[in-house]
Formats: C-alpha cells, structure tokens, sequence
C-alpha cells in the first residue's frame, strides 16, 4: 500500500477531517450527501465531510425509542476505562435506534477491541494539514507506470465480463477501472483491520464523527447477520471500508450485487469475486443517477473577460457557462440546458479549466472530493488509451 495515498474509502476519510483542519472546504460541488452548493476553486485534496457509496447522517433512520435497553453487567473489558460511559450509551444507541437485539449488540460489544492504531491514522498529521498536494501530485501517484500495468492486465483477464457489466448498468468500464485503482489497486490491499473494532474505535476516538461511525457498527452488525458469519471475521481497512471496492457497511447492504445469482441466493462477495465487485460498484453509480454516454469532465477555456470566479460558484447550465464566456475545447457540444460545474484543476503546467458534467458528481458520490473524482477520471482515460490505442 501506499505510504500516504493508499487508496480509498482510508484516504477519503482522512481527507474529510484534513478539511476541518484545515477550514478551507472546496466550493463547488452539489452532491447528495454534502447541501449546498460549493465551488472547488482551490487545490487542495479536499472532501465534503462523509465518505463515499454511503447515505448522508441526513438519512440515517432515527427510530422512536420502543423501549429500555439491556444494559451490560459488567465492564467491556477490551475498551480503556475512559470510554466505558460512552460505551454504555452506544449500547442503548444500537439496541433502541437501530433496533438490534440486545444479545447481539452486547456480545460483539464485549468481543471487540479498541484500535488505537486505526484512530491514529485516520487522524491527519500537521504536515498533510498544512500543506497538501496540489492535483497533479495526487493524480499522479495513481497513474505510475505499475498502476497502469495493473490495470491493463486486470482488464484483459477480466475484458469480457468488464464488458457485460458495463452493459447491463450502463456505466463505462473505464470509471470502473478508475475505482478499483484509486481504491485498492485492483484487490492489492484491501486492509486487514477488524470492519467493528476500527468503526467502534472510530466513534469513540473521533467524537465529532461518532454518529456516522455508531451508525457503521450498527450496518456492520446487520451485514454479519446477512453474511452469516461473526462480526469480529470482517476485514477492512483502518476506516472500516471493505473488500475490492473499499465499501463500508451500509454500501454493501445498499449496494451490493451478486452478479448473475438468482433472487434470494448468496449475498454478494465483495473481497474475491470480480463479478461481484464490479456489479456492485457499477450498481452504485447506476443508482446514483449515471448517465450512459455522457462525459465526466471536459476541458474547458475562458473567453477574454469572462466571469471565471461566477461560475466557479453552484452548478449552471451549459448555457449559462457559455453565457459567461467558458467554453469547451474541441468543439464538445453539450446540450443547452445540462446543469454542469466548472472546476479548476492544478496540473503541472498551470491551473486548467474543466466542465464538470453531472455524470463527474456522480463519482463524487463515490467520493467527496473534487481530487478523487478527477484522478478516476483520469486514470480512466490513461487506460482507455492503452487499450484502443
């Protein structure tokens, strides 16, 4: 793995708490988690706070409470004794909001442990909060020579059934290839920390994140009862992300496909089966509106005098850009009233203008960040043109 940019749902959720650090969030982007309208005019690696492929704390069911919880007798012995009281409240939490049996809530309770180390590197250092990497570098640490090597073989072993998946969902096989990259480069390293000792710890370690994480050990739980297997057997990554596509919890129970299974059979593999992964990730953008054929980011320039920093700001229509002097390059017509953005990229030779079309924010659904979102862009692109020449 890679010592900073390891991939994934990881770095995607540092990312989110970089931002706080660093109290510069990017303003340009409307997604279905983040509200608002924000305009990514800065550089740096930054996320609307809540990770990818997982409904917002907007959408998080909060149940009346039905009744009193079962409160445990003794002492969570794996925990450090200042997070006891905190403990005892997540019990009630899980068992009465989330409506999961008491017995189950109360064992995986006591089998888990606390992961420092998982707190730790989901913490960002000083050097990352003060000065991140400007987009050309964290593109490019995903389009290395071994990168893209990885993807290439990873597409002629699997060219036919990328095909059928593409398909059947409508999505293009290169942003497939760009998320299995960016995420474990293509099953590499997928993590190997406990999915529920890395999400309790996450809750109780990072109080301003404890409901999105309460909220994972509830899905974790639920997940393992699907599964059939015991909670404590799930492996992740140090954010609680699993298998191949780096899905948390609630993706996997929203998301995931089992590719060709009939209704009702085995819930889907995400950490050894292609079919199963790329199923479920293209499901995912499918039902987070991807539209078949339509482009992700198109280069763009501006016109002398034109309004740049307006639309920078929201989401337009393609008219308005126009309007306001941006254009696209090579003469990419798209229709009038498609509501797009307009970012700015750091590359190496200079800021660059891109139209973001709607196609580009559902990616960042996958991923709140206007970085991640382009690299798989990108990398999608690299790929696409090794592989038609």
């Amino acid at each position: 793995m890679d010592a900073l940019f390891a991939g994934t749902t990881v770095h995607r959720l540092r990312m989110v708490f970089l931002v706080a650090a660093a109290g510069s969030l990017l303003t340009g982007c409307a997604t279905r988690v983040a509200r608002g309208l924000p305009a990514p005019e800065t550089q740096q690696p930054q996320a609307i706070p809540a990770p990818a492929a997982v409904p917002s704390p907007a959408r998080i069911p909060v149940y009346p409470v039905p009744y009193r919880c079962i409160q445990p007798s003794g002492y969570f012995p794996n925990f450090p004794a200042r997070y006891q009281p905190a403990l005892r409240r997540m019990d009630c939490i899980l068992q009465v909001r989330y409506r999961l049996p008491a017995q189950v809530v109360l064992a995986a309770l006591r089998e888990a442990h606390f992961s420092r180390r998982a707190v730790d590197l989901m913490t960002p250092s000083p050097a990352m909060v003060q000065k991140p990497l400007p987009w050309w570098e964290y593109r490019d640490r995903f389009l290395r020579p071994d990168r893209l090597a990885r993807g290439t073989a990873f597409w002629m072993s699997h060219q036919k059934l990328v095909a059928h998946v593409a398909a059947r969902y409508g999505v293009s096989p290169f942003i497939l290839m760009g998320i299995l990259n960016i995420e474990t480069g293509f099953g590499t390293f997928e993590g190997n920390f406990p999915v529920l000792d890395a999400n309790l710890s996450l809750a109780l370690g990072l109080p301003g994140r404890r409901q999105f994480f309460l909220y994972q050990t509830a899905e974790t739980l639920k997940l393992s009862r699907r599964l059939d297997v015991p909670a404590e057997s799930l492996r992740g990554s140090e954010a609680g992300a699993m298998g191949m596509s780096q899905f948390l919890a609630s993706s996997y129970l929203h998301y995931g496909t089992a590719w060709n299974d009939p209704p009702g059979g085995a819930p889907p593999n995400l950490w050894t089966s292609v079919p199963d992964v790329l199923a479920s990730t293209a499901n995912f953008f499918r039902r987070h509106g991807w539209q078949p054929g339509q482009p992700v980011l198109v280069p763009a320039m501006a016109r002398w005098g034109a309004h740049v920093s307006f639309c920078l700001q929201g989401r337009h229509t393609f008219r308005q850009l126009l309007e306001n002097g941006i254009q696209t390059k090579g003469n990419i017509r798209l229709p009038a009233g498609l509501r797009v953005g307009l970012v700015r990229l750091q590359t190496r030779h200079g800021p660059r203008l891109f139209v973001a079309c709607p196609n580009f924010y559902v990616v960042m659904d996958y991923n709140h960040s206007v970085f991640y979102a382009a690299t798989v862009w990108a990398y999608g692109r690299a790929i696409e043109r090794k592989r038609l020449g």
